[in-house]
């Protein structure tokens, strides 16, 4: 990639999504949800401090400083997962003419298949940090804009989901078993508290919206 896809116009990200290349793909797209998510959190945490909001004022500001460093991280992810898919579909390529090239050619396809297993669980540890700090912010934080917390923990969610198939896709390549499996474990953990938190979410969006 010549440029950054976090550097991209929406309608070329879009455009870049829909051409017949591998990457970008739904790894960078389910990162980019995790960021839109965290950046909705930073607007209502930002909307919900001030004089009217003084009793909440010093808490809003550090979920705002929290969906700051998610949202810069998950940015980040963004074009680490291309570069991490990238890697492994260079590895595919190496010589494999005699014994010795097809040794270093396997373990470079493990190597970076882990790589790519490995970013999609970040993403889906950001995307759970963005869901229990939204879910946080709800209490005192500006009932005008519950909406857009509830958007945010969809997006959140989508994105987490989304991250989760490619970890479990990117499993499969991996013949380290102990390795996969806690990682497996890792995102089962995070897809439950990740749940959690988004009916926790509903349930006040649906409360104030009554």
């Amino acid at each position: 990639m010549s440029q950054n896809l976090v550097d991209l116009t929406s309608r070329a990200f879009s455009d870049s999504l829909a051409a017949r290349t591998a990457t970008p793909g739904g790894g960078s797209l389910a990162a980019l949800m995790v960021a839109d998510a965290a950046a909705l959190l930073c607007m209502v945490a930002r909307f919900s401090t001030g004089e009217a909001y003084a009793e909440v004022s010093s808490a809003m500001e550090a979920r705002c400083a929290a969906g700051e460093r998610v949202r810069q991280r998950a940015l980040e992810l963004v074009d680490l997962d291309a570069r991490s898919y990238d890697a492994v579909s260079a590895a595919f390529k190496l010589p494999k003419a005699d014994d010795e090239q097809k040794a270093v050619r396997s373990a470079a396809i493990q190597s970076a298949s882990k790589g790519a297993l490995e970013t999609p669980l970040e993403t889906m540890e950001r995307a759970c940090e963005v869901l229990e700090c939204l879910v946080a912010t709800t209490a005192g934080s500006n009932k005008n804009l519950v909406t857009d917390l509830a958007s945010g923990g969809l997006a959140a969610h989508a994105g987490l989901e989304a991250a989760w198939l490619n970890v479990r896709i990117n499993a499969g390549s991996i013949k380290d078993k102990p390795w996969v499996d806690e990682r497996l474990a890792r995102g089962e953990v995070l897809r439950q508290r990740a749940r959690a938190a988004l009916e926790s979410l509903h349930a006040h969006v649906q409360t104030a919206l009554a």
